[in-house]
């Protein structure tokens, strides 16, 4: 697994945007976003764009932001 954020545009409900900062683990990009996705539907939001996708990964004990 690698940790990955993404950075996205929701949309509530009513329509308002919402800046949106996801974090969790999965095998590849795609897979992250679709992760990403289907948290921002259960909390009842519509993905609007995804803006950045980056993957974290340790060297040497240090966290490295690709």
């Amino acid at each position: 697994m690698k940790q990955f954020r993404i950075t996205a545009t929701c949309f509530d409900a009513s329509g308002a945007p919402i800046p949106v900062t996801w974090y969790g683990e999965a095998e590849t990009p795609d897979i992250a976003v679709q992760c990403m996705r289907e948290e921002a539907q259960g909390n009842g939001w519509s993905v609007g764009a995804i803006i950045c996708v980056q993957q974290r990964k340790i060297s040497k004990g240090v966290e490295v932001v690709e």
